[in-house]
């Protein structure tokens, strides 16, 4: 059979396009052309970016992101479709002349893209076949099945599953279907589901992913070519905000290192590709076959002579200093931490229970060995507090780290998600499930104090860049810059830039004098002009009073 495998465009505020590679696709390819199927992937997140209306749902979001703004503190400046608009979809859909299309719906809010891709090919020809796989339709099957324009479902992973799929689809034997574990499928209008019990156990047996069927000059970081690797598959931890374990389990299943080592190479002698980012949800869970993996690198390459990273996030609690200094040796310049809240009550009740003081010991040992750190802070689940948050935002201040700031998002299938529907705080609209729309509000917090400390966040985050200009010198308290930027000549903003840096400091002093946040546009005359940026003030207060005497580290291990 001819199959499409396909990528839909997405429509956000934003897109992480150095993380748009379809690797699941490309595995999945290969695997269905060895079992002889012709196949083509069709990745519609192409570099394409055109603003869209905000759709209505989303519509309170406008007084929040005012697009306008030109300031340092900006957070969003439209909504966006990104990628293949629908028109050049179609065509490729119809060019393509394939019998069975199989479409990617990997996160709840762009599941309405990914059926409008569906709509599509069923408005073309009833009679092609539309599987759907991925994360939502693993975690949500039933509702993916609600809609007409799918035929079939595919939970977990697709390698095995999907190629035996369409060989019982071509014996049109619907009860050799339903022997399927991990299908869902409708019989006469009624949706069965059969459950996911089986995930593959041998790694190494599974074939490279088909790259050769990517435009990988597509796929650039620092304008080499990149690309994604998985080393392992599965998680244990059961955290109560994830859905990992819905498509991958909840098996720790790991791939050889020489495995892993012999796809890196081909990917380096074959296509080219310099940068590597590992997407495991658990790279360093087993510390020796981390080790080794680096150390095979190391005798392979040569030292740093690849870039690798794991963007995914690593857990802290599974790294020590020998890993810390092969991983540098191998090619790691930044390491993407999991670090989510300073408060052990909120870790223990997400099933994060890793104490503060480890995080703080192996910071020390990565400043040591002379990695970079991003630090990723959760924030808006429910049970949090206003100062909880603020508090984790202070700490990581005066850590040498640059601050991630996620805010949470409820997916389907996770325990979170069951607790903000049983509490009456789910908004009613998929797409309103994103972090982008700050869905969730509780007792504790509203949009608006979120959004305060996201842009908190920001702001950390811009004077530790400050530091490594030499703008500002390391280790002063918000209060010391405050004192210290006073003594700057104030100029008008009609006269200067928006970027300059008379800008940013009266931007600064703004903020701490007025007590919100200050947004800068330009008018049709060309001038520039200050206005108030939508800010919490309880969250804005507290900040201020408690962090202004904490000393503030840059995010760099060295300068």
């Amino acid at each position: 059979m001819k199959i499409l495998l396909i990528q839909p465009p997405v429509r956000d505020f934003y897109q992480t396009s150095i993380r748009t590679q379809p690797i699941g696709l490309a595995y999945l390819a290969s695997s269905l052309e060895n079992f002889g199927h012709k196949v083509e992937i069709l990745d519609c997140q192409t570099h394409q970016k055109r603003p869209i209306p905000i759709p209505q749902e989303l519509s309170y979001l406008k007084e929040i992101y005012p697009f306008n703004d030109r300031s340092p503190f900006k957070l969003y400046t439209g909504f966006y479709h990104f990628g293949m608009g629908w028109e050049e979809v179609q065509n490729k859909i119809v060019d393509s002349r394939a019998d069975v299309f199989g479409i990617s719906s990997n996160f709840t809010p762009y599941h309405e893209e990914a059926m409008g891709v569906a709509r599509i090919i069923k408005k073309w020809d009833p009679k092609k076949i539309v599987v759907m796989g991925g994360s939502y339709a693993s975690c949500d099957p039933e509702e993916v099945l609600r809609a007409p324009f799918v035929d079939y479902v595919v939970l977990g992973e697709g390698e095995y599953r999907f190629p035996l799929l369409i060989e019982r689809m071509e014996m049109k034997n619907s009860e050799e279907i339903s022997e399927i574990d991990g299908i869902g499928f409708r019989i006469k209008g009624r949706i069965h589901i059969r459950p996911l019990k089986t995930f593959i156990e041998e790694l190494d047996s599974l074939p490279y992913p088909a790259r050769d069927l990517l435009d990988l000059d597509r796929y650039r970081i620092h304008k080499k070519r990149s690309t994604m690797i998985i080393t392992s598959r599965g998680c244990p931890h059961g955290c109560v905000y994830c859905s990992a374990h819905h498509v991958m389990g909840s098996s720790f299943r790991m791939r050889s290192p020489e495995n892993t080592l012999q796809e890196i190479m081909e990917c380096y002698k074959n296509w080219g590709i310099e940068v590597f980012d590992i997407e495991d949800d658990n790279f360093t869970f087993d510390k020796i076959r981390a080790k080794k993996l680096m150390s095979l690198i190391i005798q392979s390459f040569g030292e740093r002579k690849i870039e690798l990273s794991a963007m995914n996030g690593i857990s802290f609690t599974y790294l020590d200093e020998e890993l810390l200094r092969l991983m540098k040796r191998a090619g790691f310049n930044t390491l993407n931490l999991s670090f989510m809240s300073v408060d052990p009550e909120t870790r223990k009740r997400m099933k994060r229970p890793s104490p503060t003081v480890e995080f703080d010991k192996i910071l020390e040992n990565i400043e040591q060995v002379g990695l970079n750190v991003i630090a990723y802070a959760i924030f808006g689940m429910p049970g949090q507090s206003i100062e909880e948050m603020s508090d984790t935002l202070i700490y990581l201040m005066g850590k040498r780290v640059l601050v991630g700031p996620s805010i949470y998002y409820p997916t389907p299938g996770t325990l979170l998600f069951e607790r903000c529907l049983n509490d009456g705080i789910l908004p009613r609209n998929p797409s309103q499930w994103r972090s982008s729309a700050i869905p969730i509000e509780t007792k504790e917090f509203n949009r608006l104090d979120i959004i305060t400390i996201f842009r908190l966040a920001r702001l950390v985050n811009f004077i530790k860049r400050k530091m490594e200009e030499r703008h500002l010198s390391e280790g002063m308290t918000l209060k010391e810059i405050y004192q210290f930027l006073r003594g700057k000549h104030k100029v008008d903003f009609k006269d200067k830039e928006e970027n300059s840096l008379t800008t940013w400091v009266n931007l600064f002093l703004l903020l701490f004098e007025e007590r919100y946040f200050p947004g800068l546009r330009k008018g049709s005359d060309g001038k520039i002009s200050v206005f108030k940026e939508p800010t919490s003030q309880r969250v804005l207060d507290y900040f201020l009073e408690k962090a202004s005497r904490r000393p503030i580290l840059g995010s760099h291990s060295h300068y």
